[in-house]
């Protein structure tokens, strides 16, 4: 956050200023080093008021201004509208008056950030959110209460305070309904972002004018978006008078219904459907933060239970085809269930592998028997100890039957969770008491995970999730663990069947990195990661890019935005990324596969050979330490099937599918390396078996030119459809 700084000046002992100082009336400041901003009319100072020895914000209107009587009407109701009102949430007026034809106001010196500037950086919180405007509206409820209206409710206008205290600033077109000069009817007066249909159309005011406002400020606020945007004055009167705002909660996930219905109505196009002055809305405010102090509280008591569960698949013990489909839909609900009813973080495995790294995380492994419409579901949960084994807790047993295949499902997922909570609420009788941060431990995991993450495997991807996670468990504000979430949530997406879910996580993750570090590389590396992956290519190259530029050490940066641009046939940019990348990381094999096809594909036959080698004999020394990297063996694969060594190849495959026989991310690779070898025989089943495993194909098959030998094929196409 930008602070401004005070820094007090000498009594001075004559009529000369200081250093650099300049006198104005009774104030001194530095005109260079005190500015605090300007704006077309006005200039506005940190001074010293040498009468009193107290700092204040001097606003000075511009010489040329002075000669617009409106503008110094204008300015003179500001003064006197805010001196009136008194209260802790507006800004004090000291004094006006004037110096040699020129008019200012001294007004109290504040330190804090406008609404405006927070919003560039991250969204409020919805508590936050809901504190900001409880202290608005009760501001505001003096303004209604004094027979003014403000007119000018904006984000710029709001200015948050270091206490967490805020301020409602500028009253320079605030009106009552006597004043009837400075403006005429159906003259637009404002910043119409957040105006009302009927300041838009001039229309006059009241005080649900600034109700509107109020709403569009803290939708704007909390979401992150405006809610009426357009690209010109025209677009954005046009959207204000259609009124259709998106719900807030399509715009962020989890949005309080409480908080939406307020926004809602403060929205609504007729004033008479909103909340009728600030003091009606400040009510209805109370209500939703007690609603939502409630659910915080609920979210404490079920923080007894926090940490993180694992569900692997179902085993099916006994039904037809349709089993595993069930058994899928119910593993689903129940990760839905416990993520809206718990503070559980609910990670679905892509088999019953666990490891080591996921110490601590609960296990839940079910068994499924499905008979006509009679559901049974055997459930055994347990935790993961330090070795990676899972000692068993606790064993139930549920039946329902129904003959409506949703109704069974919806009561076999009712059971589930509400068993879960009980069960592992017992085990957590213990009070949980707030753990100090530990940010080098935080940054240790962190680094950890990445390491982990990038062995590829679902597997290995899980394991480094719980990683990240356990990072943020110990330190909160270490913005590395929430842009490395952020990363394997992207992966998350590719081993998942493309569940846009966690593209969404992950964004939010990567913005919450930004919001603790403006400048972590690795937080728009992974939020470029993101957009890649869907498709935006141009905002995955911009936030590629700007990763790099923040910190040219950004490995996946390099190496990515190497891999976009050489799949967009921009080689000569693509070579010198990817060899950065080896450089910044050596053992991570993808880069000198894509390297080595840049380079022939510019005919640089011989620098490609020995970028191939390299790579080979790295990838070789590689699996012989870390076994278990199949990023290293399966690109290792690639490069030596590129280069005609087919036999090595085919035994790299071998001993992939072997390490890892069920994992989507191997059995995609390996197809890879048999399609450049020429054998669809081979890679056809595999590619069958990676998409049945969940591996998220689309993009690849239509992209990836190392499967155009297969294209031709029916069983090709059938995969790809």
């Amino acid at each position: 956050m930008l602070r401004v700084q005070v820094q007090p000046m000498r009594a001075q002992t004559d009529t000369e200023p200081a250093n650099g100082d300049m006198r104005f009336a009774h104030f001194r400041f530095d005109p260079g080093q005190d500015r605090l901003g300007e704006g077309p009319q006005c200039e506005v100072y940190r001074a010293v008021d040498s009468r009193l020895n107290r700092t204040v914000a001097l606003k000075i209107l511009r010489p040329h201004v002075e000669f617009d009587p409106a503008a110094v009407e204008r300015f003179e109701r500001e003064a006197r509208h805010t001196s009136s009102l008194a209260h802790p949430n507006i800004a004090t007026v000291f004094e006006y008056g004037q110096e040699r034809g020129t008019s200012f106001i001294a007004m109290e010196f504040l330190e804090g950030r406008t609404l405006d500037k927070i919003v560039v950086d991250r969204p409020l919180g919805f508590a936050e959110g809901v504190r900001v405007g409880l202290q608005v509206t009760s501001a505001l409820d003096l303004v209604h209460r004094h027979g003014l209206i403000h007119r000018d409710l904006k984000p710029g206008n709001v200015m948050l305070l270091e206490d967490g205290s805020e301020k409602l600033l500028d009253f320079g077109i605030c009106r009552s309904k006597e004043e009837q000069t400075l403006t005429q009817d159906g003259m637009l007066v404002g910043t119409v972002l957040y105006m009302s249909p009927e300041q838009v159309q001039g229309d006059e005011l009241k005080a649900a004018s600034d109700v509107f406002a109020l709403g569009a400020v803290l939708y704007h606020a909390i979401t992150g978006q405006l809610p009426f945007p357009g690209k010109s004055f025209p677009e954005v009167c046009m959207s204000i008078l259609a009124c259709t705002p998106r719900r807030p909660s399509d715009v962020r996930q989890g949005f309080p219904p409480l908080l939406e219905e307020f926004i809602l109505k403060s929205l609504s196009p007729d004033p008479n459907d909103r909340y009728a002055d600030a003091a009606a809305a400040h009510g209805a405010l109370l209500s939703v933060a007690d609603s939502i102090q409630m659910e915080t509280r609920g979210l404490k008591d079920a923080s007894r239970l926090r940490g993180v569960i694992l569900l692997p698949p179902f085993e099916i013990e006994a039904g037809d085809e349709n089993a595993q489909v069930f058994a899928r839909a119910i593993r689903k609900d129940l990760e839905s269930e416990l993520g809206r009813s718990t503070a559980l973080v609910i990670e679905l495995l892509p088999d019953e592998v666990v490891s080591d790294e996921q110490r601590g995380a609960w296990v839940l492994h079910n068994t499924l028997v499905l008979d006509g419409a009679r559901g049974v579901v055997k459930v055994q949960g347990g935790r993961v100890n330090g070795t990676g084994e899972v000692g068993v807790l606790f064993q139930e047993e549920f039946e329902h039957q129904d003959e409506d295949e949703w109704g069974l499902q919806a009561q076999l997922v009712g059971s589930l969770a509400r068993m879960v909570k009980r069960r592992l609420a017992e085990h957590a009788l213990s009070p949980v008491h707030e753990k100090p941060r530990n940010p080098a431990k935080a940054r240790e995991l962190a680094q950890n995970a990445h390491a982990v993450l990038h062995r590829g495997t679902s597997r290995k991807l899980m394991a480094a999730v719980s990683m990240f996670r356990r990072a943020i468990e110990s330190d909160p504000g270490c913005a590395l663990a929430h842009a490395g979430l952020s990363e394997a949530l992207v992966f998350k997406f590719l081993y998942f069947e493309g569940d846009r879910t966690f593209i969404e996580e992950a964004r939010e993750s990567a913005r919450r990195a930004l919001t603790i570090d403006p400048q972590c590389a690795e937080a728009h590396t992974s939020l470029g990661f993101a957009h890649h992956m869907t498709g935006h290519l141009e905002d995955a190259l911009r936030e590629y890019r700007l990763a790099i530029q923040l910190d040219n050490n950004e490995f996946m940066a390099h190496r990515l935005l190497g891999a976009l641009l050489a799949r967009e046939g921009n080689f000569k940019s693509a070579s010198p990324l990817l060899r950065r990348a080896i450089v910044l990381q050596p053992t991570h094999i993808g880069s000198y596969d894509h390297l080595y096809c840049v380079l022939r594909q510019l005919d640089r036959y011989e620098e490609a050979l020995e970028v191939a080698d390299q790579g080979i004999a790295i990838a070789r020394d590689r699996t012989q330490k870390v076994p278990d990297d199949q990023e290293a063996r399966t690109h290792g694969a690639m490069l030596l099937a590129r280069i005609g060594q087919t036999k090595q190849a085919r035994l790299e495959v071998q001993y992939g599918l072997e390490a890892a026989p069920k994992d989507g991310y191997t059995l995609y690779h390996c197809a890879c390396v048999l399609a450049i070898l020429g054998d669809p025989d081979g890679a056809l089943p595999l590619l069958k078996a990676a998409r049945d495993r969940g591996y998220y194909l689309r993009s690849e098959l239509v992209r990836n030119t190392d499967l155009d030998c297969l294209r031709g094929l029916p069983e090709f196409q059938a995969v790809a459809g």
